[in-house]
């Protein structure tokens, strides 16, 4: 028998790394960059087809009084949307000879559950005061709950189109700013 020695085996080594600058990744690659259009696409979608909803005041119905005058509710988005409630909510009404009326709300149950489809609208009027003397000054605000789809529970919006009145030559409604109201409007919606 023949004697071999086992070979001895060298130790495996790593070749030796070479220290330089290290490689750049690409940050602009294909599949970033389509992520990037279509976050933006998206988020522009998502804005654009909430629901979009004017409020305008008309003209009176009664010269006269000034809460006769019907405030147009106008669905101006691309989709339809689903109404939940219409309320009006009065913050003040001043006279010289008429009593002082604040923080009241008028609920519109005929609005309740109605689907506004792209360009349709309706008429709500805030009979709030019928006087012969016609207030100085009022403040009052249209409250819609509305949502995107009616079968979706949750994605409830409360919008709010706050109008002040004044009497000049006639009574004008301008449109204001409603931060300010708003906590006090929605107490009294919970209350209702």
């Amino acid at each position: 028998m023949s004697r071999k020695r086992p070979k001895e085996r060298k130790p495996h080594t790593l070749p030796e790394k070479t220290i330089g600058p290290p490689a750049k990744a690409r940050i602009w690659s294909t599949p970033t960059v389509l992520s990037l259009i279509l976050g933006v696409v998206g988020a522009l979608g998502v804005v654009e087809l909430r629901p979009q909803i004017a409020v305008s005041p008309q003209e009176p119905i009664d010269k006269s009084q000034p809460f006769s005058v019907p405030f147009r509710i106008d669905n101006v988005g691309y989709l339809s949307f689903y109404v939940e409630h219409v309320s009006c909510y009065i913050n003040e009404i001043k006279g010289l000879a008429i009593p002082r009326v604040t923080r009241n709300t008028i609920y519109f149950p005929d609005w309740d559950g109605i689907v506004l489809d792209r360009g349709g609208g309706g008429t709500v009027i805030c009979y709030f005061l019928r006087s012969t003397n016609v207030p100085i000054d009022a403040d009052l605000a249209i409250v819609i709950d509305c949502r995107p789809y009616k079968q979706i529970a949750f994605g409830s919006n409360r919008k709010y189109f706050r109008f002040k009145g004044a009497y000049i030559d006639n009574w004008q409604w301008l449109r204001q700013p409603s931060a300010d109201i708003e906590a006090d409007i929605d107490n009294m919606i919970k209350k209702r």
